[in-house]
């Protein structure tokens, strides 16, 4: 009996681990789109890169719509983020079209990041990214984290009880 219950322990312990690590890397992917979401790229060309949400051409302030695995193509050219309004994506559209007509400068960049920073603060929590769930991103790392310290622990009583 001894025998199955440390069997039972070591494969618990061992789903745990192995679960927790897959909750890490899933928390973490989540997490790293979070923080990236209202995040606007500025590329040279059609060029795509970092997971963006929104990328402007650093030419022109075009919009370009990134292909996953592809290159940038010219979309709508209209932005479109993820919980803002109607009103604040063509605000946005309006800005980088205006400001880049002669290219983006620097201080132009800032100026449209934080225009898109200020419309963020605005979006409420359930319609941002992953803000319909209750576990995500940073929260899911941590439950990752717990099941394997437990997994660990479990190991390391079934060691020590042999």
């Amino acid at each position: 009996m001894r025998v199955l219950l440390m069997l039972l322990g070591a494969l618990g312990a061992v789903a745990s681990g192995v679960f927790g690590f897959l909750f890490v890397v899933v928390g973490w992917a989540e997490q790293h789109h979070i923080d990236s979401a209202y995040v606007v790229g500025f590329v040279p060309g059609a060029d795509c890169g970092d997971g963006h949400e929104l990328y402007l051409r650093v030419e022109d302030g075009a919009i370009v719509q990134c292909v996953q695995g592809g290159p940038g193509v010219f979309g709508s050219g209209a932005a479109s983020l993820h919980g803002f309004t109607d009103t604040q994506n063509q605000e946005l559209t309006r800005l980088a079209a205006e400001l880049g007509s002669d290219g983006l400068s620097a201080a132009e960049q800032r100026e449209i990041q934080q225009n898109v920073d200020e419309a963020a603060a605005t979006v409420a929590p359930t319609n941002r990214p992953y803000g319909d769930q209750a576990v995500s991103g940073a929260h899911r790392m941590w439950l990752g984290a717990g099941m394997i310290v437990i997994g660990i622990a479990v190991v390391v009583a079934i060691y020590r009880w042999s």
